[in-house]
Parts: C-alpha cells; sequence; structure tokens
C-alpha cells in the first residue's frame, strides 16, 4: 500500500468518494440547514470517511480475478500451492526434461518441478522417465550432448515450448520446456524462449484440456529466473500470454495463476488486477 501506485490508489479511490459523499453532505445540508452549525465536525467526518473508503479499496488482497466476455473465460491470481489446485496443471520443464533429483544437483527438490515428482511419482524418477520417453519418441531432439561436455542429467534437447501431456491421479500435467539447462548444470531462461513456451502450453492445453480450467505457476521466477521481470511482470507477461491465445482459439474456461505464498510480498496484486482489466 506505501509503494507510489498504491498511494495513487488510495488517492484515486479517495477523491472519487469524496465526490459522493460531499454531494450526499450538500443535499442533507439544503433539507436540514441547520447542520451547518456541525460544519467542523461534517468535514471531519467526509475527510475520515474518503480516507476509509481509499484504503479499504487498495488494501492488500491475497487473489483476484477479472472475466472477459469475448470469448467467456477468466482469469484468477492467487496464493497458495499449485499442486493442491483441483484444475490440471502446467509444470516448467528444462529442454532435456532432466528428473534427476538426487542432492539437488541436476533437478532442484523444491522447484515445483521437485515438488511434482515427490508427491504424484513419489520421488521415482524411472516411472516419470518412462512416460516422458514414451511421450518424446516421435519428437526430434533439436541436439545431443556428448559425455564430456554434459557430465550428469540427460543430453538429448529438445525445442523450446517442447509440451508432454502427462495423466497423474486423475489430472493432467503439461511438462512444458521452457529453460536451456546449460552443460554446468545451470538453467537460463530469455523473455523470447518463456513467451514461446507459454504459446506452446496453450495450445496443448487447446489441444488436450477439453476447455478444463488450468493452474500455473509463476514460472520463470525461481531457478531458471527471467532477469528483466519481477514476479509482478511475470504474473501480467502470462495473463497477457492467455488472453493472446484465447482471442485467437479459446483455450479454457479459467486461468489460475498461483503465487507461493513465500512470494506474496513480492507481488503487487492490486497493479495485477489493474492490468486484468485492461487486457
Amino acid at each position: 500500500m506505501l509503494t507510489r501506485q498504491g498511494v495513487g490508489a488510495i488517492a484515486s479511490a479517495s477523491l472519487a468518494a469524496f465526490g459522493i459523499l460531499s454531494a450526499a453532505f450538500q443535499v442533507a445540508l439544503a433539507v436540514w440547514p441547520s447542520l451547518t452549525q456541525h460544519d467542523i465536525w461534517i468535514l471531519i467526518l467526509l475527510a475520515i470517511s474518503c480516507l476509509t473508503v481509499g484504503v479499504w479499496h487498495t488494501w492488500p488482497k491475497f487473489e483476484t480475478d477479472h472475466r472477459y466476455r469475448y470469448p467467456d473465460f477468466a482469469i484468477q491470481v492467487k496464493c497458495g500451492d499449485v499442486l493442491d489446485e483441483p484444475e490440471n496443471v502446467i509444470i516448467g520443464f528444462t529442454d532435456t526434461f532432466d528428473t534427476d533429483l538426487e542432492g539437488g544437483i541436476v533437478i532442484s527438490p523444491r522447484s515445483v518441478q521437485g515438488q511434482f515428482q515427490k508427491k504424484y511419482y513419489t520421488g521415482c524418477t524411472g516411472d516419470l522417465d518412462f512416460h516422458l520417453d514414451r511421450r518424446l519418441s516421435g519428437i526430434q531432439p533439436s541436439a545431443s550432448e556428448d559425455v564430456e561436455n554434459k557430465r550428469m542429467g540427460k543430453r538429448d534437447r529438445y525445442p523450446i515450448g517442447t509440451t508432454i501431456m502427462l495423466e497423474r491421479s486423475g489430472k493432467r500435467f503439461y511438462a512444458v520446456a521452457y529453460g536451456y539447462m546449460r552443460n554446468d548444470l545451470r538453467v537460463s531462461c530469455s523473455v523470447d524462449a518463456l513467451w514461446a513456451s507459454l504459446t506452446a502450453a496453450w495450445n496443448s492445453v487447446r489441444i488436450h484440456g477439453g476447455l478444463d480450467p488450468v493452474a500455473i505457476p509463476v514460472i520463470g521466477s525461481e531457478l531458471a529466473r527471467v532477469g528483466s521481470l519481477d514476479r509482478t511482470s511475470l504474473i501480467k507477461m502470462i495473463a497477457l500470454s492467455f488472453v493472446a491465445s484465447s482471442r485467437e482459439e479459446i483455450v479454457s474456461r479459467k486461468l489460475t495463476i498461483v503465487v507461493h505464498p513465500k512470494d506474496r510480498h513480492a507481488v503487487n496484486l492490486v497493479d495485477v488486477e489493474r492490468f486484468l482489466r485492461t487486457l
């Protein structure tokens, strides 16, 4: 609330309330002229009321949503664990579709992918690798590393945006390759790569999802951080990409963008809400 945008929003809402309440007081004074004896108290009450409305309107939120009519779909932004959402879920993977959680060297157990593997595959990479390999069998790798250059993890690379649909516990999970796994096992992602990955993910959801609701974490904000964008900007980018794809052909009736509770302080939901209304 104390950011420049928050203060501006408070001032804007307070001024709007002032216009409405002052008109109401004018009518009251015309009906009951004796109220002019309490003009100081009326001004104080008016100021307090306007400020209260402004603060209430701008009070930090834990979630926000907006519905679009053409076509008919909704976007919700909320705090929580994306893996606890009842919807189908988009999970970010690397271009090598690495799955090794051992020691957190290749894939971090703290990442959304790591949490997904532990929850739905009980940490067993063999089962997940079997499903991934089966889905990837019809896709030509874009490159292959040799053992001298990449000593750990998988060595076949797939195009950024490659999306694999996995079914587990009655839900669909869309594993999208958005990050480039460097040979030193660090993951990088550019804005262009993230946009291409989101577009590919929406297309897969459109094909396999049957317009069912879908949830997505704030991908690009953790280990494959897009350095030029903060979390608020990443949420805007995800929403903009979804709206752009939906305007071409509807993707899903609802998108839920889930912010992890530990990142709540880093997201300006008031700004996000205003942005959603402009799309």
